[in-house]
């Protein structure tokens, strides 16, 4: 939502679901570590690309996604 509603990004910047689908071949054992490791390598980084310019945006929108595990 913060994503679509930026007006620097805009809905074309929104993550989809390729991001939180597991690879065919991939087991996954414990689905809040696997959440929070794709966060921390792969959705993470890319908010700090979208948010470059404001850091602290982008610092929220991972603590948000990482809320509750």
């Amino acid at each position: 939502m913060a994503i679509a509603a930026a007006s620097s990004l805009g809905p074309q910047f929104r993550i989809g679901h390729s991001y939180v689908t597991p690879d065919q071949d991939e087991r996954v054992s414990n689905g809040r570590t696997w959440f929070r490791a794709k966060i921390e390598t792969e959705i993470g980084p890319l908010l700090d690309e979208y948010w470059y310019d404001a850091p602290e945006t982008a610092k929220k929108a991972r603590a948000d996604l990482l809320m509750g595990l």
